[in-house]
């Protein structure tokens, strides 16, 4: 029986681990000690441990089957994205209006055992002195018929401390289980966060705030925000950021009439290094803590970019008191590797220079005609406020509200 990984999840009121019921029914009672020890109070964690990677499983590649490089028609792009699923079942699941919500899907729960019970074995048998104490969070991405790719989230304890562990491994249809040696994602790898606007000088307000809060939280020195402007006219927007604490930001000062596409390309264009990770995101977010460090581990410099979905709340509505529906349409949220920015060509500033809507729909037809994976969840914690749009399309769009 497999006696010391543990499968634990996170109580959302009180921020406390508590076993998942698949852990107390088929592994025994986990030490109260070693539940607090691992105490965290959001999705992967506020607190970001060491990353290390111990490799005891054999090498292998992987294919996904479901990726082909290929020219793809306009706008059909996003058939080639599929969902993943996780386990422990995480905070996903709220209201739509008065009826229940989808959230992730789970892992099954006997794949989900028979995966740690198989790494837990080859563990064992590599003698490195060490000992898994905790899995934390699992996620599953099936290649169609050959296998599944599995995101493995450990706490290990070594001779000389605890260590976090991120890992993917490989399970294959004869129950076999490897590391994916061409699948390594770079733990400090600067993190660019940019976003597009006009006269929305509250929200530049919140998502300094945000972000000065993960910071605090995270300790994190490897991410900027960079923040392109069309000269708005409520606020001194570069003002606020001057006034934040924020270690890293830029701002951008553009002319002429608002173009999201047009604002997120220049924010794209800002960053040199090709080693970095530019994602673009929307001015009414929250994102929660861990986002920067969980987007780390789910882009692959060559292969693969993350587009979470985000909870879009409905008027009235906080991440406190939450109703509204998960955004499984839209891809505005997107990371990738600078260098793969270059080769898929960015967004089409020309087409739509004025335009609202279908540019991110664009952008993944080239990413996946061009090979890359995009990695697909609904992303916990991660809010959407509803806003009005006034003043920042012109006449155009006077007194429109969205959510």
């Amino acid at each position: 029986m497999f006696q010391q990984a543990r499968l634990v999840s996170v109580n959302k009121t009180t921020g406390q681990y508590v076993e998942s019921p698949m852990a107390t029914a088929l592994l025994g009672p986990l030490p109260t000690s070693v539940l607090q020890s691992h105490r965290r109070t959001n999705f992967v964690g506020d607190t970001v441990y060491p990353i290390t990677q111990i490799n005891v499983l054999p090498p292998c590649e992987f294919k996904p089957e479901y990726v082909s490089k290929h020219y793809v028609a306009p706008y059909t792009g996003v058939s080639q994205v599929f969902e993943s699923t996780v386990y422990p079942p995480d905070d996903t699941w709220f209201r739509k209006g008065t009826e229940p919500g989808a959230g992730n899907s789970p892992v099954n729960q006997k794949i989900a055992l028979d995966v740690i019970t198989l790494y837990k074995k080859a563990f064992d048998e590599a003698k490195t002195g060490g000992e898994v104490v905790g899995l934390h969070y699992m996620e599953q991405t099936k290649n169609r018929d050959s296998g599944s790719r599995f995101l493995l989230e450990m706490d290990i304890m070594m001779t000389d401390g605890l260590v976090h562990t991120s890992e993917f491994v490989y399970l294959q249809n004869d129950n076999k289980l490897c590391h994916l040696s061409n699948l390594q994602w770079t733990p400090n790898a600067d993190v660019y966060l940019v976003v597009s606007l006009k006269n929305l000088g509250e929200w530049v307000k919140h998502l300094c705030y945000n972000l000065e809060d993960l910071y605090a939280q995270t300790h994190d020195d490897h991410f900027e925000l960079v923040v392109v402007d069309y000269d708005s006219q409520d606020t001194n927007v570069e003002s606020i950021m001057k006034n934040s604490a924020l270690k890293r930001w830029k701002y951008i000062k553009k002319t002429g009439p608002f173009s999201r596409s047009g604002g997120l390309q220049a924010g794209i264009d800002y960053v040199t290094d090709p080693n970095s990770i530019v994602m673009t995101i929307d001015m009414h977010l929250t994102l929660p803590m861990g986002f920067v460090e969980y987007t780390r581990r789910h882009v692959i410099q060559g292969k693969m970019g993350y587009a979470p979905m985000f909870f879009r709340l409905g008027p009235g509505y906080t991440e406190i008191n939450v109703n509204g529906f998960w955004e499984v349409l839209t891809y505005g949220v997107l990371a990738l590797f600078k260098s793969d920015w270059s080769t898929v060509g960015g967004f089409n500033v020309r087409r739509f220079a004025d335009k609202w809507g279908g540019e991110d729909w664009d952008v993944i037809d080239r990413v996946v005609s061009n090979g890359y994976e995009v990695f697909r969840l609904r992303h916990p914690g991660l809010f959407h406020y509803y806003h009005s749009w006034d003043g920042m399309w012109g006449n155009k769009t006077t007194h429109m509200t969205h959510w």
